[in-house]
């Protein structure tokens, strides 16, 4: 009955799409909004991995624009970074914000399952953003962007939000 609003990264030419796994959880139906398409497209889900939050789509069509993957080992403490997505599902194209990698390999736990091997950015990551790409500045996915850190009765945190590393996420992607 409900709805959820994510973002995916095209990882291949003929409509591959990757996302978080959170995003499509339950989902009847799925449809993906290009930048700059003025209509939704249907796509359907090929496989998820809930335990690494990941999960591979596919949209009909081909000749697609792919991103292209950083390397892993490159990403390093104050490197600037863009998150890219949807925040808060708003109209239009998508938004992007600028930050640095605050932290390496920090692991956070979710409805009951641990993330690892995350990258820490205080780029500002929304409701909406889930699933987006992370990018350096060549212009490279480097992490999915993925949970922010949110307040509790007795700690709260600013721009502190997490995207999983490519690292991580490359091997997960083959398996799917």
């Amino acid at each position: 009955g409900g709805q959820s609003v994510g973002t995916g990264v095209i990882i291949s030419s003929d409509g591959e799409i990757l996302t978080n796994a959170h995003v499509v959880n339950g989902a009847t139906e799925i449809r993906v909004r290009l930048a700059g398409a003025p209509e939704p497209r249907e796509a359907r889900l090929l496989a998820a991995d809930a335990g690494n939050d990941l999960a591979l789509l596919r949209m009909s069509g081909d000749d697609f624009d792919a991103a292209v993957f950083g390397d892993p080992a490159s990403v390093r403490l104050g490197d600037e970074v863009v998150a890219i997505g949807f925040a808060l599902g708003l109209d239009g194209d998508p938004s992007v914000t600028l930050g640095i990698v605050s932290a390496l390999d920090r692991t956070i736990g979710t409805d009951g399952a641990f993330l690892d091997g995350l990258i820490q950015t205080d780029a500002a990551i929304s409701s909406g953003n889930s699933g987006g790409p992370l990018v350096n500045a060549l212009g490279e996915v480097v992490g999915i962007n993925t949970a922010v850190a949110r307040d509790t009765t007795t700690s709260a945190a600013t721009n502190v939000g997490f995207a999983i590393s490519v690292g991580e996420a490359l091997p997960v992607i083959e398996e799917l």
